[in-house]
């Protein structure tokens, strides 16, 4: 996929907050890459294999990246496939329906806030997301009070 006159195009969607790329190829495959591998491979220093790229597989399960629990606003980031062709939406804790981009058959979403909970739905289904800041970094309350341990919900899980 180096130049060849039968190479599929590939489209690109640069995620500036997050410093991230997703590249959607004309043959239905696609991959994410960091900001510094996209440089590298612009600068000749690495080739993407075939490997690096993923078919398209119409599942609607949805990844992440980013963010922190450092108390203070980061960049979070949340993509997937796209099985139809409604963009899915989502929608964090405080009410906050960030954008979703759509490139190919895939989609991203990027925002700047503290670690909070939120919800994707796409095609149908709905998908917690479970960013909060971990039971044991947050200050005591009332529910929790010190000493207390609470259940933190671990990656994604359907509602």
């Amino acid at each position: 996929m180096t130049g060849a006159s039968d190479a599929p195009d590939i489209t690109m969607l640069r995620l500036p907050g997050v410093d991230w790329w997703l590249q959607w190829r004309g043959d239905g495959f696609w991959r994410e890459l960091s900001d510094l591998q996209h440089r590298d491979e612009l600068n000749g220093v690495h080739t993407p294999d075939d490997d690096e790229w993923v078919r398209w597989s119409g599942l609607p399960q949805p990844q992440a990246r980013g963010g922190a629990w450092s108390g203070t606003p980061t960049w979070w980031l949340v993509y997937g496939e796209l099985p139809g062709s409604v963009a899915p939406t989502v929608e964090l804790a405080d009410g906050t329906r960030p954008p979703v981009l759509v490139l190919g058959r895939v989609w991203a979403c990027e925002w700047r806030t503290h670690a909070q909970p939120g919800t994707v739905r796409v095609e149908g289904e709905q998908f917690e997301l479970p960013f909060a800041e971990p039971f044991y970094r947050r200050p005591p309350s009332p529910t929790t009070g010190p000493g207390r341990q609470g259940q933190e919900p671990h990656g994604w899980f359907r509602t």
